[in-house]
């Protein structure tokens, strides 16, 4: 057992342990290079304004996208899920660079929606995995550690965004982001074969998710369960209501694409940075 000063690892923990953190690391830092270009192109093309609209929208397709998702992914074995849906989100980036230089309005809609949609893949399959591998106990004393490489991994993927923007252009950070998620399918595919338990189960034998009429169901009968819906509702729109207004103050200022870029990217870096400092230090 190894003791150190923000996590204990168990014996045969620690290298899975690190494993998981590289992957929230590379997959926050792909997001993190992505979402500063989203915001900037579709200001730069449609104007804040717009935002709103899009992201309702958004919301509306992301439903259907994930529904369909959900159906594809039972059609392969777990184990093959993640790492084929990194290089499926690297090969739909790749395929979004040449379209922004046809300079067409709908690239910079769709690609805000592809963010939206990436964001929430990487999110959901980090943390699917994280419950696979580790009990309540386990969670409890790792989560912290692990969870501390997605705020770092912003960080970084901000921070490359702030510091390369104008050297490269904010269009041309989009490769770098998809080599990084194809890197992240790498991890991926050493963490399965080291836990072949967390992603060996068939599709037949994994555990059917509830239904939407039993969902309303759970929801109407529990308590702590809408106290926990509200929770997120609230900390969901709020997080809207202030990226909107960023996201309008960085156009107010006239700025090109570029600069709007940089000016999103640093406030991601600040942010993430203060979430490492509380995530690890706090939560551990």
């Amino acid at each position: 057992m190894r003791v150190d000063r923000i996590v204990v690892f168990r014996q045969g923990e620690a290298a899975t342990a690190w494993l998981m953190f590289a992957y929230a690391f590379l997959a926050m830092t792909a997001y993190n290079i992505v979402k500063p270009v989203t915001r900037s192109k579709f200001i730069s093309d449609l104007g804040a304004d717009n935002l709103p609209y899009v992201q309702l929208a958004a919301g509306l397709l992301i439903g259907v996208l994930v529904y369909f998702y959900g159906y594809g992914a039972s059609r392969l074995p777990r184990r093959w899920v993640v790492p084929a849906t990194h290089a499926g989100l690297a090969a739909i980036l790749l395929a979004f660079w040449p379209l922004f230089h046809t300079g067409a309005v709908w690239v910079s809609a769709a690609f805000f929606v592809f963010g939206l949609t990436l964001g929430l893949l990487l999110l959901s399959q980090f943390w699917t995995l994280a419950s696979d591998l580790y009990d309540a106990r386990q969670a409890r004393r790792l989560f912290g550690f692990i969870g501390g490489g997605a705020s770092l991994g912003g960080a970084m993927g901000a921070g490359v965004t702030r510091l390369a923007v104008d050297a490269v252009g904010t269009t041309n950070l989009v490769p770098v982001s998809a080599v990084v998620l194809l890197g992240c399918s790498v991890v991926v595919a050493a963490i399965l074969r080291r836990e072949p338990a967390a992603g060996g189960a068939s599709p037949v034998q994994a555990e059917r998710g509830v239904g939407l009429g039993e969902a309303i169901g759970l929801l109407a009968a529990s308590r702590q369960l809408r106290i926990i819906t509200l929770l997120v509702a609230c900390a969901a729109m709020s997080a809207v209501v202030i990226e909107q207004q960023l996201n309008m103050a960085a156009a107010e200022t006239g700025a090109s694409m570029d600069e709007i870029t940089r000016i999103l990217a640093e406030v991601a870096f600040y942010l993430s940075l203060a979430g490492f400092v509380l995530q690890v230090g706090v939560t551990s």
